[in-house]
C-alpha cells in the first residue's frame, strides 16, 4: 500500500526515474543496494513512499549509476533546500565528513537548532519573503539528518558556543527555552558534544567570528567563515590549517561537556522559563559577579 509521500509531485518523479534506472541496470533493490551502499529497506521505504529520499541517498544513488547530480539535486528539491550561494559546497561536504567542528558567538550553531528558533534567525534578514523563510529552514533542518542517519556512520560533531549565544533573546522564551534543551538532548548523543565558552573567559578570539570546518580521514578539508556577505568557503590549506588551530584554542576555553550542559539547562530554566518572574528572568539574563 502507497506511503503517506504517494501524492507528492516531486517524490513520484523521484521514485519513477529510481524504478527506470534500476530497469535499465536490471537491479533489483537488493542489487542496487549492494551498489549504493543504501540499505535496501531505505530504498524499499523509497519507492513505496513510506520516506523521502534524503541528498545523501541522492549522491549515493548518482554514484551508483554514473550520474552527475541527478537524484542528490532530486533529492535537494524534495526537502526544499536552499542556502546561500556561498555555502552550497560546504553543504555538499558536510555530508561527507567524518568531523564537523562548529563555533558560534551570537547564534546557537545551525545544526542544532530547532525549527521555530530557526525561523526566528531567518526572520531577521531584511527583504525576506515568508517563502524564502520557509526554503530556508527546511534546508537547515534537512542538514540535521546527518547527525542521526543510520544508513552510515554519522559524523562527530564538536560544537562551541559562547554564553552569549545562549543569553541573547533571538526569539520569545518558550521558544528560547525549547531550543536550549534541544541542545541539552542533542548533547546526549554519542556523536554531539556541545561546550559554552562562558563569560568568565573574558575577551577571546572566537568573538572576531564564527566558523564551520569539515574533516575527512582526520584532515581539515573545507570551512565556512561567516560575515555579513554571507560568509566564504574555502579549501587553502593555509586558512584550513589557520582555523582548526584556533578552533582547538577556543575548546580550551570551553567548560567540560558535562559543565556545559549543565549550564545550558540551568539557562533554559531560569532565563528562558516563560512562568518565571519577569523580574527574576532580567537579573538571571545580566552578567553578574559569578558569570561575567
Amino acid at each position: 500500500m502507497p506511503g503517506p509521500l504517494a501524492d507528492d509531485e516531486k517524490c513520484q518523479e523521484f521514485v519513477a526515474n529510481l524504478k527506470r534506472m534500476r530497469a535499465l541496470f536490471k537491479w533489483r533493490q537488493e542489487d542496487l543496494a549492494a551498489q549504493c551502499h543504501v540499505s535496501k529497506g531505505v530504498i524499499a521505504n523509497i519507492e513505496s513512499f513510506q520516506r523521502a529520499p534524503l541528498v545523501e541517498h541522492g549522491l549515493a544513488l548518482d554514484e551508483a549509476f554514473g550520474l552527475k547530480d541527478v537524484f542528490a539535486k532530486a533529492a535537494r528539491e524534495i526537502h526544499g533546500e536552499a542556502f546561500p550561494e556561498p555555502f552550497v559546497d560546504f553543504a555538499r561536504h558536510e555530508r561527507d565528513a567524518h568531523i564537523l567542528l562548529t563555533y558560534q558567538h551570537t547564534f546557537v550553531p545551525g545544526l542544532l537548532q530547532t525549527e521555530r528558533y530557526a525561523r526566528a534567525v531567518m526572520s531577521t534578514w531584511p527583504n525576506i519573503t515568508a517563502e524564502e523563510i520557509d526554503r530556508l529552514v527546511a534546508a537547515r533542518l534537512s542538514r540535521q539528518q546527518i547527525l542521526t542517519r543510520t544508513d552510515r556512520r554519522p559524523p562527530m560533531l564538536w560544537a562551541i558556543v559562547d554564553e552569549g549565544g545562549l543569553r541573547r533573546p533571538i526569539a520569545a522564551p518558550d521558544v528560547m527555552r525549547e531550543q536550549l534543551l534541544h541542545i541539552v538532548e542533542m548533547a546526549a548523543l554519542p556523536n554531539v558534544v556541545v561546550g559554552v565558552v562562558p563569560y568568565s573567559a573574558g575577551g577571546h578570539m572566537g568573538l572576531l567570528g564564527a566558523c564551520d570546518l569539515g574533516e575527512q580521514d582526520g584532515h581539515p578539508c573545507i570551512v565556512n567563515l561567516e560575515d555579513l556577505a554571507d560568509g566564504r568557503v574555502s579549501q587553502d590549506p593555509a586558512i584550513l590549517s589557520r582555523v582548526a588551530l584556533r578552533f582547538r584554542a577556543l575548546q580550551q576555553e570551553a567548560l567540560p561537556q558535562a559543565a556545559s550542559r549543565d549550564m545550558i539547562a540551568k539557562l533554559a530554566e531560569e532565563l528562558w522559563n516563560p512562568t518565571a518572574p519577569t523580574g527574576a528572568r532580567a537579573l538571571t539574563a545580566a552578567p553578574t559577579a559569578d558569570n561575567a
